[in-house]
């Protein structure tokens, strides 16, 4: 986000206003006195208002989390998928697939599933079901900006 627009406007609003008021020296350092008071503020403002629109967009691209980080002293959005899994509490576990891999990755899968201290089978749902939620919540959204996934 540039904030320096935001300064740029506010400055020209100070201006008109000096004018209005009459061009004199008294009336222009007060403007100036103002105008580098209110600077700080100004880029605090940007900076809530990014956290706000970082709040809204996380709500609406589930999986994702979105953060407000300074870039250059600008704030700026960054997504970055969520490590909070997809519940499936509640859901019928009736369907079934048979999968094919290689005995190594079948270890490696054992070895996952029990240290997070699961079965092999609610730790694959629980993988998978994530990485799929990601997927679909990735498809068919249109994000404008800067997001770094």
């Amino acid at each position: 986000m540039d904030t320096s627009a935001a300064l740029t406007r506010l400055e020209a609003a100070v201006e008109q206003q000096m004018l209005v008021a009459g061009a004199g020296q008294d009336v222009e350092a007060a403007g100036r006195a103002i105008l580098a008071a209110l600077e700080p503020a100004v880029r605090q403002m940007a900076f809530d208002l990014a956290e706000q629109a970082a709040v809204e967009v996380a709500a609406q691209v589930p999986g994702f989390e979105v953060v407000v980080v300074l870039e250059d002293g600008e704030p700026a959005l960054r997504a970055r998928p969520s490590d909070e899994p997809v519940s499936i509490a509640g859901e019928g576990l009736d369907a079934r697939i048979t999968l094919r891999l290689p005995d190594r990755l079948k270890e490696l899968i054992e070895e996952a599933a029990g240290s997070s201290g699961e079965s092999v089978n609610t730790w694959l749902v629980k993988t998978v079901s994530s990485k799929a939620e990601r997927r679909r919540g990735r498809s068919g959204r249109v994000v404008r900006g800067t997001i770094e996934t």
